[in-house]
């Protein structure tokens, strides 16, 4: 990684300390030399292939929580009207996390999402009630989850 106008131009300019997983090469402006840089705090990385673990809620009605601690990437059938919290984000860095919300074989199941939602326009989006249709979500906040921020990625995926 090259920062600013600074280059390498021979070995001397190079030291790494203890090489490992999750570094970076970095320009160390107060040793004027590229230093082995964690990446901790510095970058989200996606490893696996960019594989992410699913919170499957399974099936349900009611009051459902979704936890970041369980997976960024939710999928819920409705059974019946739901009422869903948030809960997991980190103070201090931006979270998201994406819903897969499918209806159950009867389908017109309703959904109340969180007050701390704030969704384009003011109003939550209109959910498919189609049986068995998905529609995706995304979830985004960057103040630990006082406030939320709502985007449909589409509906009636059936």
């Amino acid at each position: 990684m090259l920062d600013g106008n600074n280059s390498i131009s021979g070995l001397d300019d190079i030291f790494f300390s203890a090489p490992s997983t999750n570094h970076y090469l970095g320009y160390n402006a107060g040793t004027a030399k590229w230093n082995n840089i964690p990446l901790t705090g510095k970058v989200a990385l996606a490893t696996g292939g960019g594989a992410e673990t699913v919170n499957d809620l399974g099936s349900g009605s009611g009051t459902r929580a979704i936890n970041l601690a369980n997976g960024n990437v939710v999928s819920a059938t409705l059974a019946g009207a739901t009422t869903f919290t948030f809960s997991g984000a980190t103070a201090g860095m931006a979270c998201s996390f994406g819903v897969y919300l499918t209806q159950d074989a009867t389908g017109s199941r309703t959904v109340t999402w969180p007050a701390s939602v704030k969704w384009s326009g003011g109003t939550p989006p209109t959910l498919s009630t189609a049986a068995n249709a998905v529609d995706i979500l995304v979830f985004e906040t960057i103040n630990g989850g006082t406030t939320w921020y709502g985007s449909l990625v589409g509906t009636n995926f059936s």
